[in-house]
């Protein structure tokens, strides 16, 4: 805890440790509005604020989409299920974080975490119907479409450069040359966040570019590296877990299993030709269990972790086997 003394202390800084604390804030608002996008959905009384990050959609790099609706109390507002309203991306999974009411207003938060299709034409969230309840009747509203942009070339810089054929040199003052200081040190940070960016772009691209087992393989390394059991988040954990089978799934049969029900997968993998009904079994166990943990409540260990992590690396190791195999024959 910092102490009134260390607080009077910071208060006799110079008044160019404030300003450089002014640029640097700037440059960090500029920063996060240049990686967010967002719209206005509202309709009356009924605030609903899309954000999306990165501004950009990217096949290299995973899409955040989130959704706030914000609503007198006594109103009740209501989303449909919109896995079949976005076009352009795969669902991967979504969240929603319990209502917050403050001020005789509710709010309430959904997140989903979508994969862009590289070769989509257009990435698209449709319009859908909002409900909205009250004590005496129900009404609803229709949104309108939200078209998120995606990379595009840089317009070509046109004109030609001024130049000033007689340079009249003027000594900077000392508070110009303070203001350049912070002006570089403000540059450098913003340089070192873009060169991290670019690693980190660098990086999913070349992940993407790995087979489907060793990407997924790269996925269940990260997944375990966060030791989510330890920490007593057993659903989370299920809920990534069973997100790196069924996202290989669909890298290696174009079933997109991420945005499916485990029914509805299994029912697809049946008559799958690739799936024998041996295999179809292990999944319909694999993906059974690991819901019992996400939807029903059931109680978790580390233990049930485990084995559930080793069947989920044996499926992904002896599939890519037997794709090599029958390749080579």
């Amino acid at each position: 805890m910092i102490g009134i003394r260390h607080f009077r202390s910071f208060r006799r800084q110079p008044r160019t440790t404030w300003l450089a604390l002014a640029v640097i804030s700037y440059y960090l608002l500029t920063i996060h509005s240049l990686f967010a996008f967002t719209a206005d959905l509202s309709h009356g009384e009924v605030a609903i604020k899309l954000e999306s990050a990165p501004e950009r959609v990217s096949p290299a790099r995973d899409f955040m989409l989130t959704v706030t609706v914000e609503a007198p109390e006594h109103l009740e507002v209501t989303l449909p299920d919109l896995r079949d309203r976005f076009a352009g991306f795969s669902m991967a999974e979504d969240f929603a974080a319990q209502p917050v009411a403050a001020n005789g207003r509710k709010r309430q938060t959904y997140r989903w975490r979508l994969v862009p299709e590289p070769a989509a034409k257009r990435y698209r969230l449709a319009p859908f119907a909002v409900t909205v309840t009250d004590a005496s009747h129900s009404s609803t509203f229709a949104t309108r479409p939200v078209i998120f942009p995606d990379e595009g070339a840089r317009p070509p810089v046109t004109g030609d450069p001024e130049v000033n054929p007689e340079p009249v040199y003027v000594p900077p003052t000392a508070r110009t040359v303070a203001l350049w200081i912070v002006a570089v040190l403000a540059g450098v940070a913003a340089l070192a966040a873009a060169l991290f960016g670019l690693t980190r772009l660098n990086r999913r691209v070349r992940e993407f570019r790995m087979p489907p087992a060793d990407r997924a393989m790269l996925e269940l390394q990260r997944l375990l590296g966060r030791n989510l059991p330890t920490r007593g988040l057993f659903k989370e954990f299920y809920i990534e877990l069973t997100m790196v089978v069924r996202r290989y799934i669909e890298r290696t049969r174009g079933i997109r299993a991420p945005g499916q029900t485990t029914q509805e997968f299994l029912a697809v993998a049946v008559d799958h030709p690739s799936f024998t009904p041996e295999v179809v079994a292990k999944l319909k166990t694999f993906l059974e269990s690991a819901d019992l943990v996400k939807f029903a409540g059931q109680k978790a260990t580390t233990e049930m972790t485990d084995a559930a992590t080793d069947r989920a690396r044996t499926y992904i190791r002896e599939d890519s086997e037997r794709t090599q195999e029958g390749v080579r024959s």
